[in-house]
């Protein structure tokens, strides 16, 4: 192990003892900000050859570092234990209306259902991989399309081609299988909650906060950050199902920055039954992303003033595999934000991310008192099932329980509209009742694509079919999708390095 700290928490320990082996490097990321504000990259380099371009990493963040490496060992976690769980899985191979069948319904989830991306020819008829995931309520086996349960191509059939791009969203980690489930299910309900109200179709509402209503860590971090000259926007999102979904977006006020411009793009998110946990998690990721960010997508400079001598050489070697395959689409955009100046980065955010139309009172969003993730993903839980959601997850952690990894997956929650054009009906309902001009009925053509919805639903639509217009959204996202999709960490400082050398030998 290098640069971590000789005595390490127990929660640390006990993910290492279930990881693979392999040589550890951790350092603080903290240095490249001004916040103060812990957080830490970890990185394990396997022993294991066997699937080249698969380096586990992770950013972790919080009160202290102790709390951040917790974090970031958690994200090595969830990168590579389900990749290993899910290799060792038995996986069915079949369309949806045989396995239903043989099944019964209630054994397999309709993948009408699961947010399909707009125009996508999956039916019931379509051969799928499907493998078991858990119904919570009961513990009943669902199959549940590898589609939606994978998070790296490694765990496919070869040559399966899945019917959208890989996701981590949904994804837990924690001491059990119980805690990872909690986590899992409020980074689904925090993306389901945001995703059509920030960054290119932000709302533009303010929170109100009055620092009498704020505990002590949380007063004192919004002072710091004022004190700093960094403008902190606490954001209302939505308080759907009775949770606080909010997020923090800001930028350095004229004169204190930013001393790298892609810290203008940082925002941190939260979903949780209790405003004061969400606000002060949306704070810390906030700072979090801003030396995130900086490290991973700012000049390779920035990144070798905090990471050990040869670690990015050597991570750049291990990762390539990944780098030469990821989405052009994210590279290409980061690598424009890269090359700009701060005063044109911002002037890209100030109509969205920094927009202030209305204020929201802080005091009156939720409240609640729970003592860990187990107990709020019990609650979670408990709530959308009352209101008629089923909630599965697919346990992706070693056998022998020795920690908790889940892909918590809820049929009827949706992600990925803006990038992957992921639309289901409760997102086009939203949108529609908003008067967007993203979904509209109509005939179908290159861009207006159909909300691929169940018969059921299209009923609650008055038999009309929904259509997305695809064009739409991407002229809506434009320049801002690396707020949606961001390439592998120093891929752009990578591709602009190697720019440099080319143009010095011409």
């Amino acid at each position: 192990m290098h640069d971590l700290p000789e005595r390490l928490p127990d929660p640390v320990l006990a993910y290492m003892d279930a990881l693979p082996k392999g040589r550890y490097v951790g350092f603080p990321l903290a240095p490249l900000d001004r916040t103060g504000v812990p957080a830490w990259k970890v990185a394990l380099f396997m022993d294991d050859a066997s699937m080249p371009g698969n380096m586990p990493s992770g950013y972790g963040y919080g009160m202290s570092d102790e709390a951040a490496i917790i974090g970031a060992v958690a994200e090595i976690a969830e990168a590579i234990l389900p990749t290993l769980r899910l290799l060792q899985e038995p996986h069915v191979i079949g369309s949806y209306r045989d396995l239903a069948r043989e099944r019964g319904a209630r054994g397999i989830a309709d993948p009408l259902t699961l947010c399909l991306p707009a125009g996508s020819p999956v039916d019931h008829d379509t051969t799928l991989a499907w493998v078991e995931a858990i119904r919570l309520a009961t513990g009943e086996p669902v199959l549940v399309p590898m589609d939606v349960a994978a998070t790296d191509y490694f765990e496919l059939p070869g040559g399966y081609e899945p019917f959208t791009p890989l996701i981590t969203n949904g994804l837990g980690a924690g001491p059990d299988f119980e805690w990872a489930v909690g986590h899992g299910l409020f980074e689904l309900l925090q993306r389901d909650g945001n995703g059509l109200l920030f960054r290119a179709l932000d709302a533009g509402v303010t929170l109100d906060i009055d620092p009498a209503d704020l505990e002590p860590a949380t007063r004192d971090l919004l002072a710091k950050l004022d004190a700093l000259g960094i403008e902190a926007m606490p954001k209302f999102a939505t308080d759907e199902f009775g949770f606080c979904n909010l997020y923090v977006v800001g930028y350095d006020r004229e004169g204190h920055g930013p001393r790298v411009p892609i810290m203008l793009s940082a925002c941190g998110e939260a979903c949780d039954p209790d405003r004061e946990t969400a606000l002060r998690k949306a704070l810390l990721e906030f700072c979090s992303a801003r030396v995130r960010k900086t490290y991973a997508h700012g000049p390779i400079e920035e990144a070798m003033r905090v990471a050990p001598a040869g670690f990015l050489d050597r991570f750049l070697d291990t990762a390539m595999p990944s780098l030469v395959s990821g989405e052009n689409r994210a590279l290409d955009a980061m690598h424009a934000w890269a090359t700009m100046e701060p005063a044109a980065l911002r002037s890209h955010l100030q109509r969205t991310v920094y927009s202030r139309t209305v204020t929201k009172r802080f005091a009156d969003l939720p409240q609640a008192d729970f003592t860990d993730a187990r107990e709020r993903g019990r609650h979670a839980r408990r709530v959308l099932e009352a209101a008629g959601f089923d909630v599965l997850a697919v346990d992706c952690g070693p056998r022998d329980g020795r920690v908790g990894v889940a892909k918590v997956i809820v049929p009827g929650l949706e992600v990925e509209t803006m990038s992957y054009h992921r639309i289901g009906e409760r997102n086009a309902r939203k949108l529609l009742e908003r008067g967007s001009n993203l979904v509209r009925f109509g005939a179908e053509s290159a861009s207006l694509r159909p909300v691929r919805l169940t018969r059921e639903a299209l009923e609650r639509f008055g038999g009309r079919q929904p259509m997305l217009d695809t064009a739409a959204v991407d002229r809506t996202v434009g320049a801002l999708y690396p707020l949606y999709r961001e390439p592998e960490a120093h891929h752009v400082a990578h591709v602009i390095r190697e720019e440099r050398r080319q143009g010095q030998r011409h």
